[in-house]
C-alpha cells in the first residue's frame, strides 16, 4: 500500500486575491476580478505532493460558514481531507495584487480554543492510526488560542505511534517543536536563526548549527535559502540543492513545494540527497507559476534535469 502524507494546516484560511489596478491607501478601488482559494501552507504542500505522484490526506481547524467554505472547495479539486471542527470562524487572508506585482498582504490570525487543539491532536492520532499513514506534515502557524504546549504535545503523541513528524512553522511554535525533538523541519535562513536565537553569516554556520540538533535528536534539518536553493542535515551527510536560474513570477508557496518534493521522494524510497534534488526542484518550478502549488507534473521533471546536489564538507 502506497504511504499517506498527511498535511496538517491547523490554521486554514480563505484566500482572496482582489485584482485592483488603482488600488491606493484612502481611496475606493474598483476590482475587475477576484480570485478565492482555500489557503495555509498545509494545502500548499497537499497540492504538491499529488501533482508529484505522492498519495496526500488534508487536515486541520474549519469552523463557520467560512469552514464549510474551504471544505467544499476542497473537495471539489478532488483532494481528500479530514477536517476537525471548531465553533468559531475559519480566517479570511486578504491579498491586494497591484499593477507593478507588489501585493499587500492582510493575514487574519484565527482564533481557536484550547479544546479545539485536543480535538484536532485526536483526530490527527486517530487517523494516523492508519497503517500507511507514516508521515505527519505540521505546517504553519497555529491559531490564537492554541494551547502553550503545541505542538510539542501533538510531536510527543506521534513519535510515541512511530509516525515521522515533519514541522514548518516559526517563532515560538518553531521553537517548542524543536524541544520535542520532531524527525524533521523545514524551514528558511530567518525562521531557524530565530528559533535558535544564533546568528550564522556563512553556509558552513548555518550547517553547524543543524548539525547541533541532529546531535541533539531530530533526524533531518531542511533549510532553504531561497533563489540559492537548499541545505540539507542529516546523521553523518549534508548537502546543498542548487536550482537552475529562473525568472520567477510568484514564489509563494515554493518553500512548501521544496517540502513537499523532499517527503514525497522519501516516501518512494529515495536516498537523502536525491529527495532534497526533488524538492529544490519543486519549490523553483513553482515560482513560475502564479497561485502556489499550480505547476505542471511536466514543467517539474524539466527543472530537475537541470537541478544539481554536492555534498557539503567540514
Amino acid at each position: 500500500m502506497r504511504e499517506t502524507i498527511i498535511c496538517v494546516t491547523p490554521n486554514a484560511a480563505l484566500d482572496r486575491t482582489l485584482v485592483a489596478p488603482d488600488f491606493a491607501v484612502g481611496h475606493i478601488s474598483r476590482v475587475p476580478g477576484a480570485i478565492a482559494v482555500p489557503g495555509g501552507k498545509g494545502l500548499n504542500v497537499l497540492r504538491a505532493i499529488e501533482i508529484l505522484g505522492g498519495r496526500a490526506l488534508a487536515m486541520g481547524l474549519l469552523g463557520g460558514h467560512t469552514g464549510k467554505m474551504v471544505a467544499a472547495m476542497v473537495a471539489e479539486d478532488g483532494y481528500w481531507a479530514v477536517w476537525t471542527e471548531f465553533a468559531g470562524e475559519t480566517r479570511t487572508c486578504t491579498i491586494i495584487a497591484s499593477p507593478n506585482r507588489h501585493s499587500t498582504v492582510i493575514n487574519e490570525s484565527g482564533q481557536i480554543a484550547p479544546s479545539d487543539w485536543a480535538a484536532l491532536v485526536d483526530d490527527i492520532c486517530r487517523v494516523a492510526e492508519d497503517e500507511s499513514a507514516r508521515t505527519v506534515c505540521l505546517c504553519g502557524s497555529l491559531p490564537v488560542g492554541a494551547p502553550d504546549e503545541a505542538p510539542a504535545d501533538l510531536i510527543k503523541r506521534t513519535k510515541a505511534m512511530g509516525i515521522r513528524v515533519w514541522v514548518d512553522s516559526s517563532k515560538l511554535w518553531l521553537k517548542n517543536a524543536i524541544e520535542a525533538k520532531p524527525y524533521a523541519i523545514k524551514v528558511n535562513r530567518e525562521e531557524f536563526l530565530e528559533a535558535l536565537e544564533a546568528e550564522a553569516r556563512t553556509q558552513a554556520e548555518i550547517v553547524g548549527l543543524a548539525r547541533r540538533l541532529i546531535a541533539d535528536g531530530i533526524e533531518i534539518v531542511v533549510i532553504s535559502l531561497g533563489a540559492e536553493g537548499a541545505v540539507l542535515v542529516c546523521k553523518n551527510l549534508a548537502v546543498k540543492g542548487t536550482p537552475p536560474v529562473i525568472e520567477a513570477l510568484d514564489p509563494v508557496a515554493s518553500g512548501d513545494c521544496l517540502h513537499a518534493g523532499i517527503v514525497t521522494a522519501l516516501a518512494d524510497g529515495a536516498d537523502m540527497a536525491e529527495a532534497l534534488r526533488r524538492g529544490v526542484a519543486a519549490g523553483t518550478v513553482n515560482a513560475l507559476y502564479a497561485g502556489g502549488a499550480q505547476f505542471p507534473q511536466a514543467h517539474f521533471l524539466e527543472v530537475l534535469a537541470e537541478t544539481r546536489v554536492e555534498t557539503l564538507t567540514e
